[in-house]
């Protein structure tokens, strides 16, 4: 008999918009799926959530050996915390680690539910801040491939990713030529219900683009196709940033109200971005 090879105990991590997921998988089966709509509190449930997980599996938090977390982009607290806790189990065991973009998985779960095929248009456009939302296209690649990026992340306004929603719908498309069924394209994520005002429009045009308002959270599905088809590497998770962090933004004032020079302290902040840490730990 030829023994099955197992890859042990798999995690999935993500926070980047609301809600904490945590996922354990094994030869990509699910063995515990877990959400929490508290992200107030999402650092002080992650661990010991981990722990009980683990304790109720049987499952050490060094035996992990792959490690899948959404990196962004969308929360700066959020995504700190899962990647920080992936760094930490890292460095405890040998596990391997994967970053997940958050509005794939968004994308990837409209293509699960709404079952679309090769070729179709989405586009995932999630609430950033105040009237700036993140916005990326993709192509569906089928039910069981996650669907392809047509290009990196943005930040914008609403209106403007509406207007490139709707320039760009067809040229989204798979190449002419190919065989696919002709449906509206799909929209999800945060920004349709927080920007209901401009996205509405969407649907006065529901012959060309179909809105999932209520896709605000990816489905453990989406999230563990994602995690299957990842790029893991022995070393940590960078972020995926897009939007300028408040603190970033409110340094000049800052500084100011602290007798400081603005541009000294920006340019002592950028510094201390790039430098290199003085420890692995």
């Amino acid at each position: 008999m030829t023994a099955v090879l197992s890859t042990g105990p798999e995690l999935i991590l993500n926070a980047s918009e609301g809600v904490l997921q945590i996922i354990v998988t094994e030869n990509e089966k699910p063995l515990c799926v877990q959400e929490w709509h508290r992200p107030e509190r999402a650092t002080e449930i992650l661990v010991p959530a981990l722990r009980e997980i683990c304790a109720s599996l049987n499952v050490r938090l060094p035996d992990f050996r792959r490690i899948a977390c959404v990196r962004g982009p969308g929360s700066f607290t959020g995504i700190r915390l899962v990647l920080t806790t992936a760094a930490a189990l890292r460095r405890a065991g040998r596990a391997q680690l994967a970053g997940l973009d958050y509005l794939q998985a968004l994308a990837c779960s409209a293509v699960i539910r709404r079952g679309l095929l090769y070729g179709i248009p989405l586009w995932a456009v999630t609430h950033a801040k105040r009237d700036l939302v993140h916005c990326r296209p993709f192509v569906a690649m089928g039910p069981v491939i996650p669907p392809a990026p047509a290009r990196d992340a943005e930040l914008c306004s609403p209106k403007e990713a509406l207007r490139r929603m709707v320039e760009e719908s067809e040229t989204l498309r798979a190449p002419s030529g190919t065989r696919t069924e002709t449906k509206a394209v799909c929209v999800c994520g945060s920004a349709l219900a927080r920007h209901a005002s401009v996205f509405s429009v969407l649907e006065d045009i529901a012959e060309k683009f179909h809105s999932m308002p209520e896709l605000v959270c990816p489905d453990s599905a989406a999230l563990r196709l994602l995690a299957r088809h990842g790029d893991y590497f022995p070393q940590d998770i960078e972020p995926l940033y897009i939007r300028p962090s408040d603190a970033a933004e409110n340094l000049p004032g800052l500084a100011a109200r602290q007798g400081m020079d603005a541009d000294a302290a920006a340019a002592e902040l950028e510094r201390l971005l790039r430098a290199n840490p003085a420890s692995d730990v």
